[in-house]
């Protein structure tokens, strides 16, 4: 228990991201919404709301609740994200599990966490909540955030925690990366504690720098692990070669890790 009023231990967070994929285009802004839930202030999972909505579809798939012919029927059961991660924390040992599906794999691989914060004196309010100012750095960037102590839950989005206090906002010193607290409450829910892929498909158990190898060979090529796969195709009638299709995510050159965790 935490002291917050609520006769639940668990609680979840909704988070929005608003980014920027293309640094060459400052009109070219993207948002998407994130799902933290927190189990006894011990554990926790974070992933987009849409990978926890096709996953959970996954489940309903896997156990025949949902038949192959209304999950292709019905558009309602298909969700999209643009980040294929799910992430678990443990709260006790202060190390990260990162389930991340690239292409035709998925991974995974754990990470410490080992983010210096350096407390600021400032003070604001946001979403509702008196914040304290913090800042560090984080896979190549660096990193502005304001975090509740009245909310004490040393959590976060993504892989930002340790601070004495929920964060409820935190961003990059470009504004490329901002996410913000959309709601925090009590959570009596169902709590997925790893992707359902992860209970059925193989799973290459890999390091941080391999598997920051292999996405940004997929970011920058999205194609060229479909053709070792498949070998040559089309899009639209146009063969996947041609530089035109080659070049079709030039825009995607942004990431949110510009750089391997933890160098």
């Amino acid at each position: 228990m935490l002291g917050l009023g609520f006769s639940t231990p668990n609680f979840q967070v909704r988070y929005r991201l608003v980014y920027q994929p293309d640094s060459t285009n400052l009109n070219n802004i993207k948002e998407e919404a994130f799902l933290l839930t927190i189990k006894e202030n011990k554990q926790s999972y974070f992933c987009s709301e849409g990978f926890w909505k096709a996953d959970s579809i996954q489940g309903l798939r896997r156990t025949g609740l949902l038949s192959a012919a209304e999950f292709m029927g019905d558009p309602k059961y298909r969700f999209r994200t643009a980040f294929r991660k799910f992430i678990t924390k443990s709260l006790e040992t202060k190390e990260s599990r990162i389930f991340e599906k690239i292409s035709f794999d998925q991974f995974e691989f754990s990470v410490p966490n080992h983010l210096k914060w350096e407390m600021g004196m400032e003070e604001d309010t946001i979403a509702g909540y008196a914040c304290v100012k913090a800042t560090t750095s984080f896979a190549g960037r660096d990193y502005v955030a304001w975090f509740a102590p009245e909310l004490p839950i040393p959590d976060g989005p993504y892989l930002f925690w340790g601070l004495p206090g929920l964060i409820v906002k935190i961003g990059d010193t470009r504004n490329q990366y901002v996410f913000t607290l959309e709601r925090f409450g009590a959570y009596t829910g169902l709590i997925k504690e790893w992707p359902e892929y992860a209970s059925r498909r193989k799973v290459m158990v890999a390091s941080a720098y391999k598997v920051f190898d292999y996405r940004e060979k997929d970011r920058k090529d999205p194609f060229g692990e479909i053709e070792r796969r498949l070998g040559p195709g089309t899009l639209g009638g146009v063969p996947t070669s041609d530089p035109s299709i080659r070049n079709s995510r030039a825009w995607d050159n942004n990431p949110l890790e510009l750089k391997v965790i933890g160098e």
